[in-house]
């Protein structure tokens, strides 16, 4: 139900504001988007179901897609064990930041909790297959040590952007240094302070 709330608000936004299609912000480092995420999970798509709206709702703004996913490996806010199956909510058209997957291929996701404990996944979350990271964001995803975005989101190196001292960042630029920077570089705690390290090639 709250779902269909926040869908009807952004439709009627949308309409009002003559706003054509989802608008993301930036590109966030990926170490910003996994500190805000309530949940971050690397799971393998088994089914896909689409819940529709009212019958003259041809546009599916009020639609809803329930993608069902058997965890691989979860690093955030995931209760379920690995091999079991969870199921993730995401709007029905791609002007509300809707997502499609495809069943059988496998992606890590990066969302947020919304009513009821439902897990949530819009266009503007971190959505990616495992080919298209780096060395360096696999190990920083996957693992739970010094060097891992887990461990470094819960030491409160989270102020990742334009005005941060040590790990300064800008999400509305897409350029060289912040392509480097997200693939590289990992918002350290060291000596109280959190700064950037492996970001020599940057």
């Amino acid at each position: 139900m709250f779902l269909k709330v926040l869908l009807l608000c952004i439709v009627l936004t949308w309409i009002t504001h003559g706003v054509h299609g989802c608008s993301c912000f930036g590109s966030p480092h990926p170490q910003s988007q996994f500190c805000s995420a309530d949940y971050v999970l690397y799971g393998k798509v088994t089914k896909e179901t689409l819940i529709p709206g009212p019958a003259d709702d041809t546009a599916n703004n009020f639609a809803i897609w329930k993608y069902t996913f058997r965890i691989i490996s979860k690093m955030k806010g995931v209760t379920e064990g690995v091999g079991q199956e969870i199921v993730v909510e995401t709007a029905g058209n791609s002007g509300l930041c809707g997502v499609r997957f495809t069943v059988g291929q496998s992606y890590i996701l990066m969302g947020k909790y919304i009513s009821d404990g439902k897990k949530y996944i819009g266009s503007c979350d971190f959505i990616r297959q495992l080919s298209s990271l780096s060395p360096f964001q696999s190990l920083y995803l996957f693992t739970r040590g010094s060097n891992s975005y887990n461990l470094n989101c819960r030491r409160r190196c989270n102020k990742i952007g334009p005005d941060s001292t040590g790990c300064k960042y800008d999400p509305g630029k897409n350029d060289k240094l912040n392509i480097c920077l997200a693939k590289n570089a990992l918002c350290k705690r060291e000596r109280r302070r959190c700064r950037w390290v492996n970001n020599e090639e940057c």
